[in-house]
């Protein structure tokens, strides 16, 4: 294991993924968005019938106009009312070379009370009681299939990619919390860690931001308006230039690596 953390951590990542990114401006930083379930996948479901998968995409495309309009690309791992499997979104992202990756969710709770966002990063472990059982039920989207690569080396290369970005990771999630939490009536939760399939093997920074509680009947009400989502979209745009803006992100992909294969010299 010594001699495997070595290795370039970004080189590992890309071979778990066998994935070649895609050249970018090097003026341009890259966000892969990832509106979380889809398709058959519904996510949680508000008492008024709204669903996480919706409010997803909704939020991840006023995101994607946000960020456009802070200078930055922004990219959909779905664009639609598709199922994507969670594996495939951290490659999505890995294929085309992105600075960032942010999933992006809707948190639920049995009791109607519960509020506010929290963002979370991966844990290699199994977290805390509560964030282990909320990673167990967005996990639960996924098939067995997808939550194993080509192969066990392959698994453990990818869990390596992204141990090195772990202190990123935090960094972003707490820029981007500290700006939700500005967010008006929304209750501070704060950054937490959990073992979310869908950050694993993301070679750069990843965070997966639960944006309010789809349980909440007032916040159920406040996702469904066009304003609060813009509002959601701007807070989480700021997190991340201030993330850039402290000199974060020096972890950056370099487009120019290439995969390598085991065994060859």
């Amino acid at each position: 294991m010594k001699r495997l953390r070595s290795l370039p951590i970004l080189v590992l990542g890309l071979m778990a993924m066998g994935q070649t990114p895609r050249p970018l401006p090097p003026s341009r930083l890259l966000v892969v968005l990832d509106p979380g379930h889809g398709g058959e996948d519904d996510g949680a479901k508000g008492r008024r019938g709204l669903l996480e998968k919706d409010v997803a995409l909704e939020l991840a495309q006023a995101l994607a106009r946000q960020l456009a309009e802070a200078g930055m690309e922004a990219r959909l791992t779905r664009d639609s009312d598709v199922f994507v499997p969670l594996w495939d979104r951290a490659r999505k992202a890995n294929a085309e070379g992105a600075d960032l990756f942010i999933s992006l969710h809707l948190n639920a709770d049995p009791s109607r009370q519960a509020r506010g966002s929290e963002v979370y990063f991966l844990s290699m472990g199994a977290g805390d009681r509560l964030a282990a059982q909320l990673a167990a039920v967005e996990n639960a989207g996924g098939k067995t299939a997808d939550l194993d690569p080509d192969s066990v080396v392959a698994g453990i290369l990818s869990d390596l990619s992204q141990e090195a970005f772990l202190q990123d990771s935090e960094r972003l999630a707490v820029a981007i919390q500290a700006q939700l939490n500005q967010l008006g009536g929304v209750k501070q939760r704060g950054v937490k860690q959990a073992p979310f399939v869908v950050l694993r093997g993301a070679a750069m920074p990843a965070v997966l931001v639960e944006t309010a509680f789809i349980s909440n009947p007032r916040e159920e009400a406040k996702l469904k308006d066009p304003a609060f989502r813009k509002r959601v979209a701007q807070a989480i745009t700021r997190g991340v230039r201030r993330y850039f803006a402290a000199g974060a992100g020096t972890l950056r992909r370099r487009t120019s690596v290439r995969p390598v294969i085991l065994g060859n010299p």
